[in-house]
């Protein structure tokens, strides 16, 4: 029985997800170091 390829578009599918959901976790945790608002720098954690 021949299962070569048979689901390839399913494993291909799932790879773009999780690096859909990869860089959508990678954007939220991004450490922001000027201030959006003021546009000053961001002092670090006393």
């Amino acid at each position: 029985m021949d299962t070569v390829g048979k689901n390839a578009k399913k494993i291909q599918e799932y790879i773009q997800n999780q690096l859909k959901e990869d860089y959508e976790y990678d954007q939220m945790t991004l450490k922001e170091y000027i201030d959006p608002f003021t546009g000053e720098s961001v002092k670090k954690n006393k």
